[in-house]
């Protein structure tokens, strides 16, 4: 075509349809490539959020584990524990003598110390179970005999299932009798337990606590302390339930009737 002719319609109209169908191409290739980009950056994002996220709950859920376990240990740490019924150790920070601590759980000699027969091994095997299903009935414990051929369960009064339990465990029926006392052990070993708690506040009054042990035989908690200017306190506010047993503190270095160590020879 001529520059100078001028333009006929149906050229006009060529040209125009032309030029509208390249301004739709490049206006598509802008949308699909905006898209595109919109896309790829979604993808990368969630990937992202995916890893983090996702490393983020897996630890959560470590951590979580880990102080489950760590709960269930401490728990099952103190699993079976029972009340002190001997509550003689190292004693207190700044305490030159004994001082009463809590003795490990499940202590097999609080009854019958190192003696070890048919007879007292039956007793203590049943224990555990005579304690938790008779808390308001059992009371402890002792060999009848020095030999422990025989022992004697402490009740606060006769309990069929009770003594069933324990005879038929014991070698023979007649290894066993059973004492009516006033105590439960429950009972005890709670003032047992206070009084150890409580030992800062005896001292202030002038009362060293240095032991503090049950004696199921006397149906009694025996307390070891120096009561120094105030004799009879314990027993005063506690009553028959306690018997307190007068004893004094061993200087370090010193043997109980008051003579020095003798030196280490080289």
């Amino acid at each position: 075509m001529n520059d100078l002719e001028p333009p006929r319609d149906d050229l006009f109209a060529q040209r125009a349809l032309m030029r509208g169908r390249a301004r739709t191409s490049r206006r598509r290739s802008a949308l699909l490539g905006a898209a595109a980009a919109v896309v790829v950056v979604g993808a990368v994002g969630g990937a992202w959020l995916t890893g983090t996220h996702g490393g983020s709950s897996s630890a959560t859920s470590a951590g979580s584990a880990e102080l489950m376990k760590d709960s269930s240990s401490s728990a099952g740490a103190g699993d079976g524990a029972r009340s002190p019924q001997s509550l003689s150790g190292n004693g207190a920070a700044g305490s030159p003598g004994m001082a009463p601590s809590v003795p490990p759980a499940r202590d097999t000699t609080r009854w019958f110390g190192t003696l070890s027969t048919p007879q007292t091994t039956a007793f203590t095997a049943v224990e555990p179970t005579v304690a938790s299903r008779w808390p308001d009935v059992f009371s402890g414990a002792y060999a009848v005999d020095a030999a422990g051929a025989r022992v004697a369960v402490v009740v606060t009064r006769h309990d069929p299932a009770l003594e069933d339990l324990v005879t038929r465990a014991m070698p023979s029926p007649t290894d066993v009798e059973f004492v009516v006392m006033s105590h439960t052990l429950a009972e005890k070993e709670k003032v047992a337990k206070e009084i150890v708690d409580q030992r800062m506040l005896w001292r202030s009054k002038g009362i060293e606590i240095i032991a503090v042990t049950q004696d199921a035989r006397a149906d009694q908690v025996v307390v070891r302390a120096d009561e120094g200017s105030s004799p009879g306190l314990i027993a005063q506010q506690y009553g028959d339930i306690v018997r307190v047993v007068p004893s004094t503190q061993t200087a370090p270095g010193k043997l109980p009737d008051g003579s020095t160590l003798p030196t280490l020879q080289q």
